[in-house]
């Protein structure tokens, strides 16, 4: 029996997800006073989904205001994109991650897809 456990495990095909990097960004000042960014990269490991939306969150999980370029993105399958998330100076303190969530098409009911979330934390 054990040795079927082991088989089992060795055949099963591995679950691939979005990355999300870097795991632990940190803020640096902008060229506009009183500003905050950061970069993160996204690189799309999923076939069937294309579509990401950044948040950025406080300690409790809660939204904190940023701005970026665009909120929800684009990214083909096996791509990379870059991201500029700017923040205020007096948020800074409050935003502790920056998460990137997988958004499922609405009219591609026919298939059950997993959404996936994927944080990564302030130094």
């Amino acid at each position: 029996m054990r040795y079927l456990a082991v088989v089992l495990l060795l055949v099963c095909a591995p679950v691939w997800a979005h990355q999300w990097t870097p795991t632990y960004f940190a803020w640096r000042p902008s060229h506009i006073d009183n500003i905050y960014v950061t970069n993160m990269m996204l690189w799309n490991a999923r076939g069937e989904i294309e579509y990401f939306e950044i948040e950025v969150l406080d300690n409790d999980f809660r939204p904190v205001r940023f701005v970026t370029n665009e909120t929800v993105f684009h990214v083909p399958h096996l791509r990379r994109k870059t991201v500029d998330i700017y923040i205020n100076s007096r948020d800074k303190e409050r935003a502790v991650y920056i998460c990137s969530r997988s958004k499922i098409l609405s009219l591609d009911i026919t298939k059950t897809v997993v959404e996936s979330r994927i944080c990564s934390k302030a130094k």
